[in-house]
């Protein structure tokens, strides 16, 4: 029967192929498909299983994403499977699983180093590594060899994860001013707002009046909009209340002027909730680029606002709380450069002080000496 199986085998190979390219994700094709149905053909049943090493990434990655869909909100399973088949899948789509070694994945970092920030390098590694770790979980494969390699390190800007993954690049307070004086309407209440809330911008167009307590100086935060449709915020950690400056009520009030008679704070010209607040961060760079302040992204009001309190030595506690961190650690891995800022100018303010204070009483001790 086995002489009868490869004899029908080789007569197929000589007298027709399969029309597929020779590459490791059609050999699984014609091992889990074409033979097979081969065999059931001339036996019966089906006596030919395809082994675990025989699973390729893109094979493979098909799995992961099928149950990755499931666990996380639909603008983020896009995104990485967005990543996926633009950076992972044309390099190591077709390569087996079992067979890709460190080197493999260090060879494609630093290829895309090439054309990407290391942040951005980051990124789709990450998602490969999650596929790759899933592999592990189900025993398709012994070992992540992504886990084996250094992950590229971001040596130039301070940088945020996720959805704060814009660099770091704060607004000095002449730029602010500037940006206040050259912007009217909602786009000038919500910057100012924003940066003296310091909330995400996401957070911001989710914003409804109910949420807003004038008495309490109080801020309810809990749902943001992506991509239309409003949802619960980040983590648990960005569900939170925040105390209302002066500056961001004076924000609020003036919005409440024009959007008073709507349930949300922030509208768009269709007086509705804003898909995204895309359209903001483009008015914005029209702005900067008009007055000829250098173009960064809306997320930087609220790196602002954190760098600016912490420079000026205000409580890291009642900081992080405000910007919705998990804990203190998490604001000083981002804003620490600005602590050391601020620590530089109360020594050279300490300088200053001492140059004068004391000083006379030193120079009549030396009289008094003498």
């Amino acid at each position: 029967m086995a002489d009868l199986i490869l004899s029908s085998k080789r007569r197929a190979s000589e007298e027709k192929t399969t029309g597929l390219e020779a590459t490791a994700s059609n050999l699984i094709i014609v091992e889990m498909e074409i033979i097979p149905s081969i065999v059931e053909y001339l036996t019966g049943k089906v006596e030919i299983s395809v082994q675990k090493e025989d699973l390729c990434v893109q094979e493979w990655a098909e799995e992961f994403f099928i149950v990755h869909k499931d666990k996380v909100r639909p603008h983020v399973y896009e995104r990485n499977l967005g990543h996926y088949n633009n950076h992972v899948k044309p390099y190591f789509g077709d390569k087996l699983l079992h067979l890709i070694k460190p080197i493999d994945i260090e060879k494609w970092q630093n290829k895309l180093l090439k054309n990407f920030k290391h942040l951005t390098v980051q990124k789709y590694r990450s998602i490969f590594l999650s596929i790759f770790d899933y592999a592990v979980k189900n025993e398709v494969v012994e070992s992540n060899p992504i886990r084996k390699v250094e992950s590229p390190k971001t040596i130039e800007k301070v940088t945020m994860h996720d959805d704060e993954e814009d660099d770091i690049f704060p607004f000095s307070e002449a730029e602010i001013k500037t940006l206040l004086e050259k912007t009217d309407g909602y786009l000038k209440n919500f910057i100012m707002f924003m940066y003296a809330s310091g909330m995400r911008p996401g957070e911001i167009i989710a914003l409804s009046w109910n949420d807003i307590d004038f008495n309490k100086k109080q801020i309810n935060i809990y749902k943001t909009i992506v991509n239309g449709e409003i949802g619960p915020v980040k983590t648990q950690s960005s569900k939170r209340k925040i105390d209302m400056l002066p500056l961001a009520e004076l924000a609020l009030k003036e919005q409440y002027k024009i959007t008073s008679n709507y349930e949300f704070i922030f509208i768009s010209s269709q007086k509705k909730p804003f898909y995204s607040h895309d359209i903001i961060n483009l008015r914005l760079k029209k702005v900067l680029k008009a007055n000829k302040i250098q173009v960064r992204k809306l997320y930087n009001l609220r790196h602002t606002f954190a760098s600016q309190l912490i420079a000026a030595g205000e409580d890291i506690t009642w900081v992080s709380r405000t910007l919705g961190h998990k804990d203190t650690q998490t604001t000083l891995m981002y804003y620490t450069k600005f602590i050391k800022k601020g620590e530089d100018e109360r020594l050279e303010k300490i300088s200053k002080i001492g140059a004068n204070f004391g000083a006379n009483i030193f120079d009549s001790g030396s009289k008094a000496d003498k």
